[in-house]
């Protein structure tokens, strides 16, 4: 029997019309509870470079066992998560049971595969995810002890996974600070000096003199609030100047 597509369709919506991300949980609890899904986890990885990266990896998780949950948050576990570590590298969703044939795991991943065993979440899938300017993420779905639910169903949770990030992204760069203004010069300058270029190739190539060059540069310096060449292009690329 053929699934019925209005609740994604809703979730869909929801998605589109949602102004909080309590709003988007609520709607993504709400679609899950149309499908196999009984638990959750959702990562965010802000790019190198961005106003919001610090190292770190947010996550946000509903449905797990609370001591499992309280672990895996705790004492950190995602960044020994084979799927999570290894997600940007997939292009499709990955069931849980088929980690452990994933090539040249680590002894910290093999280690979270012993843990994870021991848990018995059943079955599951993890969904890598991509969004605007690098903002990538990963998404974690578990089907408990039940069977694995057909494969028309995956593919929808792959969709809706990919749509509540996306929401996601729009309402967290709405909230980030306002957005860094350079002039087209100053896109232009730091362009070539993500390409590795120097102070002399760039004012050759733009036929400026080398000290303009070298001012554009301190501009985009104050205003990317950096003080060296990498982590000015590294921001540029977050921020979606520099292609």
């Amino acid at each position: 029997m053929a699934r019925d597509i209005e609740p994604i369709r809703k979730y869909f919506r929801d998605c589109r019309d949602a102004v909080s991300f309590n709003d988007l949980r609520v709607a993504a609890v709400s679609y899950f509870e149309t499908t196999h899904v009984v638990m959750s986890s959702y990562m965010h990885y802000p790019p190198v470079g961005a106003r919001d990266f610090d190292g770190q990896i947010r996550v946000a998780e509903f449905g797990y066992p609370e001591a499992w949950g309280k672990t895996y948050l705790n004492e950190r576990l995602y960044l020994s998560d084979p799927l999570a570590r290894r997600a940007m590298n997939f292009t499709r969703p990955y069931f849980w049971s088929e980690v452990s044939r994933l090539p040249d795991l680590t002894p910290s991943e093999q280690q979270y595969i012993s843990i994870v065993s021991q848990q018995k979440l059943g079955e599951g899938i993890g969904v890598p995810v991509f969004g605007p300017y690098g903002r990538n993420g990963y998404v974690a779905l578990g089907f408990g002890m039940t069977e694995r639910p057909p494969g028309d169903e995956v593919l929808e949770l792959q969709a809706a996974s990919q749509m509540g990030h996306l929401a996601y992204c729009r309402l967290l760069l709405r909230n980030l600070p306002p957005e860094i203004n350079l002039s087209a010069r100053e896109k232009e300058i730091l362009r070539w000096v993500a390409r590795g270029r120097t102070n002399t190739q760039i004012a050759e190539v733009l036929h400026l003199s080398r000290n303009t060059v070298e001012t554009y540069i301190r501009r985009c310096f104050e205003k990317l609030d950096v003080n060296d060449r990498v982590s000015a292009a590294l921001r540029g690329m977050a921020l979606g100047m520099v292609d």
